[in-house]
């Protein structure tokens, strides 16, 4: 099997697994009688710890050019986490659940990226890795709702997802590591970043303050209104293919098209997602903001991956994409405790519409500066 259908099919089999901690590990959580808040707590807490434990796997990764090995291993540590999470009850329980998720994620989806991005080489880079990606959405599907709909007990779909992640490995196993520089490259630091990063990063931090209330909250709202294991499972399906369609066109927008422009579109599609959200009230039409899943997480997907790894040197790489996971961890922390605390004390439409507006100033920040370069460029 020749490596790009080796690391497709190995994404597949990874975002099957780790998909399921994603979709249900909330309903789980308020299945099992932990309140909004605490579940916010939670989430919050794990995402704080995912900024450190990314940093560190992906310096580890570059010095040591140890990327297949941290997957391999991360892997392994991710199946039992699984089993773990499948026998949970308690809020402490599901406290030190997350501090493993946040610990064994990065080793996997932090470094398949950077595995992936240089085994693609420079020509058509986008279009190949949303194609890649695609492959993570077919998985998706299959986690999550195909799975839910044969066992319709989350517990039992965490043991099958523990092994379908155990498969992955024979797949990782012959992949290769990016090939090592023979000059030493400097570490990247955030005081060194690229002025055009920085700027992305801080408008990305207050996108990603809204993604648990389109993931883990949105979840949870379904349940909420009454929705079984198996319908969310069917939601779930539709975000993922949404995703798949969605992931190859993006790839190819971004070869064709400047990254910052779907990156802008993307950004702007983010909090009309979440305030779509909002004005329904019955399940059945959960669905229908679910449609920009596409382009919201898909176009931010693929266009930051490949548009950050083409601003910095390739022994850099893993470091400057786990800034990006970074950030994204860190609006998550705090995202998620403004989320629990809002959707216990004011209701869920109340929260969803407060973090519609921080996603929508983030996304004014971006847009306000391109088009600030822009005509900068023009004024030149």
């Amino acid at each position: 099997m020749n490596t790009i259908w080796t690391l497709r099919l190995s994404c597949m089999l990874q975002i099957a697994s780790m998909g399921v901690l994603f979709a249900f590990e909330s309903v789980r959580m308020k299945d099992m009688g932990v309140g909004e808040t605490m579940i916010g707590v939670i989430l919050g807490s794990g995402s704080g710890f995912f900024i450190v434990s990314s940093l560190f796997w992906a310096r580890l990764a570059d010095r040591n050019r140890w990327h297949k090995k941290v997957v391999i291993c991360g892997a392994f540590a991710f199946a039992g986490l699984l089993h773990y999470f499948a026998i949970c009850e308690t809020p402490t329980e599901f406290f030190l659940y997350s501090l493993g998720r946040a610990t064994f994620m990065p080793m996997i989806a932090g470094m398949m990226p950077t595995i992936a991005v240089n085994a693609f080489g420079p020509k058509n880079r986008g279009s190949k890795f949303g194609v890649y990606r695609a492959f993570g959405s077919l998985g998706f599907i299959l986690g999550t709702m195909v799975s839910p709909f044969i066992f319709n007990d989350i517990g039992v779909v965490a043991r099958v997802a523990s092994v379908t992640m155990l498969l992955s490995v024979a797949l990782v196993r012959g992949l290769s590591d990016p090939s090592a520089r023979v000059d030493a490259i400097a570490p990247l630091r955030v005081s060194e970043l690229n002025p055009i990063i920085k700027r992305f990063l801080i408008a990305f931090f207050f996108i990603a303050l809204a993604e648990p209330s389109v993931h883990g909250f949105f979840t949870a709202y379904a349940r909420d209104l009454g929705s079984s294991t198996r319908f969310i499972g069917m939601l779930l399906g539709v975000m993922g293919l949404v995703a798949l369609v969605s992931l190859p066109l993006m790839g190819k927008a971004i070869d064709r098209a400047s990254p910052q422009l779907i990156l802008s579109i993307s950004f702007l599609a983010q909090p009309l997602r979440v305030f779509m959200t909002s004005c329904i009230g019955d399940p059945n039409f959960l669905w229908i903001p679910l449609l920009l899943h596409g382009i919201c997480w898909g176009g931010i997907e693929v266009s930051a991956i490949v548009y950050l790894s083409s601003l910095v040197k390739e022994d850099q790489r893993s470091t400057v994409l786990s800034y990006y996971t970074a950030t994204r961890m860190l609006g998550m922390l705090i995202g998620a405790g403004i989320s629990g605390y809002l959707a216990e004390t004011m209701g869920y439409v109340f929260m969803f519409r407060v973090l519609s507006g921080a996603a929508l100033f983030g996304a004014g920040i971006y847009v306000a500066g391109n088009l600030f370069l822009s005509e900068s460029r023009t004024g030149k």
